[in-house]
């Protein structure tokens, strides 16, 4: 998956790369979009979470962007100082297997940003 992202990241314009940044404290809402237990052929144990996040990004984004999917602005400030930002959604979801003795590592197996990686 890395290397797949390093790709699609190297063809996006710096707009783009911009609102694929998000600092913690733009982060206006989070929720688990799915959690699944599962086993795979041999019996081991693994739990998958699709998490998604929304959050606000001053990148310099068109209106309309690939897709035709509307981008939300919001205005901050008054006339003088107003800012713009972008309400972005981006989706990613972690595995980690959960039998007895495993390392209690999770590994990110997908990553979504709608309207900037597709």
């Amino acid at each position: 998956v890395l290397q797949v992202l390093k790709e699609k990241i190297s063809l996006l314009p710096d707009s783009h790369r911009d609102a694929l940044a998000a600092d913690i404290d733009a982060i206006m809402y989070t929720t688990e979009g799915d959690v699944r237990i599962y086993y795979d052929d041999d019996g081991i144990k693994f739990v998958s979470i699709l998490m998604c996040f929304w959050y606000l990004n001053g990148a310099n984004l068109p209106d309309e962007v690939p897709g035709e999917a509307k981008v939300f602005q919001i205005v901050f400030g008054d006339e003088n100082t107003k800012e713009k930002k972008h309400l972005l959604t981006a989706n990613y979801e972690f595995q980690r297997e959960f039998t007895e003795g495993a390392k209690p590592d999770w590994t990110i197996t997908r990553i979504e940003h709608p309207r900037l990686l597709e």
